[in-house]
């Protein structure tokens, strides 16, 4: 059950990823939300440009690494707007949407799971909150916005440290998904969550209930045991004795 529903989670997280990026990309192009849209445009073109050349083969690996490098600075700091919009759509999705809908994500929805408490407890959305800030690239967006404050340079740096750390922490938290005993991540153990199979949850119902009647029919039939007790043997009387002699 734990490994179905670890590559369930897979799945779901690359659906949700793709409804997060659809809707973080459509604000870009919103031009009175992006006061930068044409600086982005341009940039973004000649960034697509160099990809299709060495798709081309026309230029090598170390070229598309320097040369994209040079176009990330200008393609971050003109699609600002792109970062700190993720970030909102990531709390909004995850934390807000999954409170209200009780544990699901679209992409849980449709592969029948959902977040539930460790401990059994009612989540809170402080709860929902840490999973997304965690898992769903937030660390990486606000270092790249910090990075965009400095020069080129810094801004390198500080972006190759952050890109490595989130794909270094994405490869712990699905490893953990996959293989840690009870399937939780490390954003469910500081979250106090888990995920589980729906019908799972509802087995656990459907088990819980006959246990409930039993116990009730119990009680029952302890309060009539109480209730009927063995009559005491009478004394026999003295008239009886002496005819008896």
């Amino acid at each position: 059950m734990t490994s179905n529903v670890a590559l369930k989670r897979i799945v779901a997280y690359l659906i949700d990823y793709l409804v997060i990026t659809l809707i973080s990309s459509a604000l870009v192009y919103i031009t009175f939300i992006n006061p930068r849209y044409d600086e982005y445009m341009e940039t973004s073109k000649a960034y697509n440009e160099i990809l299709q050349e060495y798709y081309d083969g026309e230029i090598d690996t170390n070229a598309l690494s320097e040369q994209t490098q040079a176009l990330s600075y200008e393609l971050n700091s003109n699609g600002y707007v792109y970062t700190i919009g993720s970030i909102i759509i990531i709390f909004l999705y995850y934390g807000v949407f999954v409170y209200f809908t009780k544990g699901q994500t679209l992409g849980k929805k449709i592969m029948n799971i959902k977040i539930v408490s460790n401990k059994g407890k009612e989540l809170k959305l402080h709860n929902y909150f840490i999973r997304a800030f965690i898992l769903n690239g937030v660390i990486f967006n606000l270092l790249t916005l910090v990075a965009i404050c400095f020069k080129e340079s810094t801004y390198l740096t500080i972006y190759t440290v952050a890109s490595n750390f989130d794909t270094i922490l994405m490869i712990v938290l699905f490893l953990m998904i996959l293989f840690y005993k009870d399937g939780r991540g490390l954003h469910d153990i500081l979250a106090g969550t888990k995920v589980i199979d729906v019908r799972e949850e509802a087995n656990l119902v459907i088990e819980e209930e006959p246990k409930k009647e039993s116990t009730k029919k119990e009680k029952e039939s302890e309060e009539k045991v109480e209730v009927i007790k063995p009559k005491k043997p009478k004394k026999a009387s003295k008239k009886k004795e002496n005819k008896s002699e």
